[in-house]
């Protein structure tokens, strides 16, 4: 920013790059003394206009230095013909600059001042700039003072987790990392969504300024909604099920007829794997809340927003990893009825890039495999050079198959000899 004496309002005019307006303004006024002889032209705005402060309003500016809005600045050239030219290149809100020409101007030439055209801009203007710091603060994942929570483990056992996968996807593991989706690209809804408390006050909030005949240029329940829909589609995640036990539920959603796999490893690993990768990426278990008629207020912040859900959707058991794009184009449109048409160009998802060697502990295959699917799983682990073992699934597993107990002697209690483990892992030499 130019510097121009420490005065605000010259520095918001140096800012806004209208020094010239000003300048070609006070020559038109008869000022020809404001650009008389070498200053330099960014600091005339400052030499013009510092005749409109007395010297306590300069001390005040300079107590307050952050605080004086740009309407404290305008009032101050209403009287010398700049107001115009400010505007037009600040897009000040509309009822602020009401305000400021009622002390001096009547309704018929406040009207006049604010056109169509200057309203219109003046709206697009204050909601783009609302929506661009939304776009901003969801970009990237926030340093975090408490991180998304995470499933509660012991010392003893650490915590498992599973992807489900088909073929085709589980080629793309291997080939390319892990597949992060865009948020609004899900079934739900509400994924991203805010609480049913949320979503009264934000009406309540709209009806209050109707009911006291002081809306904002723009219908509020809609800047809402777009804030919504950008964060949706600068939200990314990858969605994992942690626990012990494999989900036949699983199975029958996501594999069809034997042809995929279940990645398992341990929320330590994945989350060793995502540190080292490129992005940021935060990892916490999916809280599920009932949205619809309840007085609780969760999901508060643009990060808890994306680790709760329906509490329908609780069997799922979801771990979820959560990394932001920003996006690739905004193309923003307010009616003169402060209608919002907003259009968002995002990708689709991305690839994370981590190593999968490290990252895959063993691979679950989907029950009723036959031979030539397990061939299949077996040439595709090798070909990526994979070496993780490969283990039937439990469902698959005879119900009289047990790991017999050590019965007296100092092991006593203590697994004797591992038949589970043997019952399920496959020799990969039979398949190649």
């Amino acid at each position: 920013m130019l510097d121009c004496g420490g005065n605000l309002l010259g520095r918001l005019i140096a800012e806004h790059d209208i020094v010239d307006v000003v300048v070609d303004t006070a020559v038109g006024l008869g000022r020809p003394e404001a650009v008389v002889g070498d200053q330099r032209r960014e600091c005339v705005a400052y030499r013009v206009l510092e005749e409109c402060y007395s010297q306590s309003e300069k001390r005040d500016i300079r107590k307050r230095d952050s605080e004086p809005s740009y309407f404290v600045m305008v009032r101050k050239i209403v009287d010398m013909d700049y107001l115009d030219a400010v505007i037009e290149a600040t897009g000040e809100h509309d009822s602020a600059l009401r305000e400021i020409l009622q002390e001096d101007h009547d309704e018929e030439e406040i009207r006049e001042f604010l056109s169509d055209e200057i309203r219109s801009k003046t709206r697009r203007d204050f909601v783009a700039s609302r929506l661009e710091q939304t776009v901003e603060n969801t970009t990237t994942a926030p340093d975090l003072g408490d991180s998304p929570e995470l499933p509660e483990g012991s010392d003893e056992e650490p915590i498992l987790v599973r992807k489900y996968l088909d073929l085709s996807k589980f080629v793309s593991l291997l080939q390319d990392g892990i597949w992060f989706s865009r948020l609004d690209n899900f079934d739900d809804d509400y994924e991203g969504g805010v609480s049913d408390k949320t979503v009264r006050h934000r009406f309540d909030q709209w009806e209050y300024l109707e009911f006291e005949d002081d809306p904002p240029p723009y219908d509020l329940r809609q800047v809402y909604a777009a804030e919504d829909e950008i964060l949706r589609k600068q939200s990314f995640v990858s969605c994992w099920r942690y626990g012990g036990e494999e989900s036949a539920v699983f199975w029958n959603a996501y594999i069809n007829d034997g042809n995929g796999v279940a990645v398992e490893t341990t929320l330590d690993t994945l989350s060793s794997a995502t540190d080292r990768a490129d992005r940021e990426v935060l990892i916490g278990k999916v809280n599920y809340k009932e949205y619809k008629g309840s007085d609780e207020r969760f999901a508060a912040n643009g990060v808890d927003r994306v680790f709760h859900k329906r509490i329908a959707f609780g069997d799922e058991k979801e771990l979820r990893l959560l990394a932001r794009q920003e996006l690739n184009d905004l193309d923003l449109e307010v009616s003169e009825t402060g209608d919002i048409d907003m259009e968002l160009d995002a990708d689709p998802g991305f690839n994370l890039k981590v190593d999968i060697e490290d990252l895959i502990e063993r691979i679950i295959l989907p029950p009723d495999i036959n031979d030539r699917q397990l061939t299949q799983v077996v040439q595709l682990m090798e070909y990526h050079e994979i070496t993780a073992e490969i283990w039937r699934s439990m469902l698959d597993v005879n119900p009289g198959t047990t790991s017999p107990i050590q019965m007296t002697g100092d092991d006593a209690g203590e697994i004797a000899r591992d038949d589970m483990r043997y019952a399920r892992l496959v020799d990969k030499s039979k398949y190649r």
